[in-house]
């Protein structure tokens, strides 16, 4: 799982110089047995962010949550173009009404993104452990047989 996350963020650096990360979470009301709602999240979010952005890639990873509360929450991280979004406040008011029209609440941690440059090897490694928190076993495993714990965007290397 964890391996996904980092590749799907090199991914990113192998295609831009510079990579806006964007770290929140995700809260809903209800439990949803699977992750159809991460599916529609993540087509709105796109359709919202290349409309305003002109995006040609962005990248993604997510986690499923549930331990002790009545529903699952999700841990994500957005992988941008730098050269497009180098600040989150726009990206965050998006992703809060995209949210909040699918009946759910985001929450936004301190310190919740990084600018990060190929040859910035110091804040690489900060993302890399920010990230490396997803693959945490707590909290995980509570959902049915035939959903997943996980997903990432399908961004390929550049070589």
């Amino acid at each position: 799982m964890a391996k996904n996350f980092i590749d799907q963020f090199f991914n990113m650096l192998s295609h831009y110089k510079r990579v806006h990360v964007i770290r929140f979470d995700l809260h809903q009301r209800d439990y949803n047995p699977d992750n159809s709602r991460m599916t529609k999240f993540i087509r709105r979010l796109k359709k919202r962010l290349i409309a305003k952005y002109k995006l040609i890639r962005i990248g993604y990873c997510w986690v499923r949550e549930q331990d002790t509360a009545a529903a699952q929450h999700y841990h994500y991280v957005l992988f941008l173009d730098q050269r497009v979004v180098n600040y989150p406040h726009k990206v965050l008011s998006i992703i809060a009404e995209v949210w909040q029209q699918m009946a759910g609440f985001s929450y936004t941690p301190k310190h919740c993104y990084y600018n990060v440059t190929r040859d910035d090897y110091l804040t690489m490694l900060k993302v890399v452990y920010r990230i490396s928190y997803f693959a945490k076993v707590k909290g995980k495993g509570n959902r049915p047989p035939q959903t997943k714990d996980y997903s990432t965007s399908r961004i390929r290397y550049k070589s």
